[in-house]
């Protein structure tokens, strides 16, 4: 086994074989840079901490100046709310690297505050480079996009915006483009029509676990919610793993994006059996569920609404939390983010069609399975705390402890989202008033999509 094997299943997120690839090749004293920073990306993404950074210590021993890993150990710091240190090393990045746009993109995620209206000059500097890739700049664009904002001149920052999200989905232009597909012409039309082929064949194993899919849009307040969750001991958080997205498409991917598809002929049938023995080997791959102590388990890959079909025909007991908000604020929450893995955020079409589905299929499923699906709407979350937390809990089955807010009392927290630095602070009380200023880019979708004028 070698590097490229090891990173196939990197790939795959299958990061028990790949740990023991890279493990291997150390003990064989080969490929030591590599191995040792892949698995400090393991570790990290297997949450575990003392690991993840030993590993890319060991790496950055053998490569001082790596971009990519001093990235990597800042962005671990950060998730464990160790922000001074991630500081530190994104100011040691630009120190080494002063053209190295991510390493100021970085910063602006660690606190807006670091962002100096003084270095619009450089990143317009660096747009004039013709070797610039197409991420970085998405990245120079979007920083601009947040100066503008800074000064108060919101025609040029929704102009840089809208700049940065069409180069950050051409940077990715093949993958989105078949993510937009998938969503647009096949889960959204096919969730409620799916024939499910042996049925009787899912693994049992699988139906003894409780777990709990966080769903919804992004910017609604999932993380704070898993966060909570996750803080009785007895749920183990897995964050956005994407596991029944990538079972399903597993059977199917092969047929939707063939050049001769034809969409009109295609039934979406899937075969549980493959369906469950995938599932089964990716939820074996997390150490504290593989021990079977823990049976509750929360997962935050927020389409899983399209979903839950399936997921209750693996797990019968499974329970869905559904995040939202106003939905306007939603909307241009979601596009003044900067979501590279999302490929229907990056313009306000895709953005308003996808939250059209989701209304939908929502809607769908909360009649269908009214006793399965607690709303949980941001706005009055961050209100009554105390009392909605502990009915999501009750809803939930597990215990409620107020001291489950103190999440600076947290040590060994993870939060690997955009919401990091904020759920480390107090929870704030909503602002009604935050996107008013930019109601006006939604005004020729309202006669449209009538959602856009509800107060929901």
């Amino acid at each position: 086994m070698d590097i490229k094997a090891g990173k196939k299943f990197l790939k795959e997120k299958n990061y028990l074989e790949a740990e023991k690839i890279f493990l291997n090749l150390i003990k064989n004293n080969n490929d030591l840079l590599l191995s040792n920073f892949y698995l400090g990306g393991i570790y990290f993404e297997l949450d575990n901490y003392d690991k993840s950074k030993l590993y890319y210590e060991k790496a950055l021993e053998l490569k001082k100046d790596s971009k990519e890993i001093l990235i990597s150990l800042a962005f671990l710091e950060q998730s464990y709310g160790k922000l001074a240190s991630a500081k530190k090393i994104y100011e040691r990045l630009i120190q080494l690297y002063p053209n190295h746009v991510e390493s100021y993109y970085r910063l602006y995620l660690l606190n807006t505050k670091n962002l100096n209206p003084d270095q619009e000059n450089l990143f317009h500097k660096l747009l004039e480079d013709k070797n610039i890739s197409l991420h970085d700049k998405s990245l120079a664009n979007f920083l601009i996009s947040k100066i503008n904002k800074q000064k108060g001149n919101y025609d040029s920052e929704l102009n840089y915006l809208k700049k940065s999200q069409n180069y950050i989905f051409e940077s990715n232009r093949e993958f989105n483009l078949q993510s937009n597909f998938y969503y647009e012409k096949i889960i959204s039309k096919k969730y409620n029509k799916i024939k499910f082929e042996n049925i009787d064949k899912i693994k049992k194993d699988l139906k003894e676990y409780s777990p709990i899919f966080i769903i919804g849009l992004p910017r609604s307040g999932s993380t704070l919610v898993e966060t909570l969750l996750s803080s009785n001991k007895s749920v183990i958080p897995i964050g956005e793993n994407s596991i029944i997205n990538m079972a399903i498409l597993n059977q199917i991917s092969n047929i939707i994006f063939m050049k001769n598809f034809d969409l009109k002929k295609f039934n979406l049938s899937l075969d549980c059996e493959k369906l469950s023995d995938y599932v089964y080997k990716k939820i074996n791959q997390i150490e504290k569920l593989r021990t079977k102590n823990n049976l509750y388990f929360t997962d935050k890959t927020l389409v899983n609404f399209f979903n839950i079909e399936v997921i209750l025909s693996i797990f019968p007991s499974a329970k869905f939390v559904h995040c939202y908000r106003n939905y306007k604020d939603a909307v241009i929450a979601i596009y003044q983010s900067l979501l590279p893995t999302l490929s229907w955020t990056h313009n306000l079409d895709d953005i308003i069609g996808y939250v059209d589905n989701y209304i939908n299929t929502m809607n769908y499923f909360k009649l269908k399975y009214s006793d399965k699906i607690f709303d949980l709407k941001l706005e009055y979350m961050t209100e009554s705390k105390k009392e909605l937390n502990k009915e999501l809990f009750d809803f939930c089955g597990i215990n409620w402890d107020e001291k489950f807010l103190n999440f600076k009392e947290k040590n060994n927290l993870s939060i690997k989202t955009s919401s990091n630095v904020q759920l480390r602070d107090n929870i704030n009380k909503y602002d009604y008033n935050k996107y008013s200023n930019y109601h006006f880019i939604l005004e020729k979708y309202e006669k449209n999509f009538e959602w856009l004028s509800m107060k929901n």
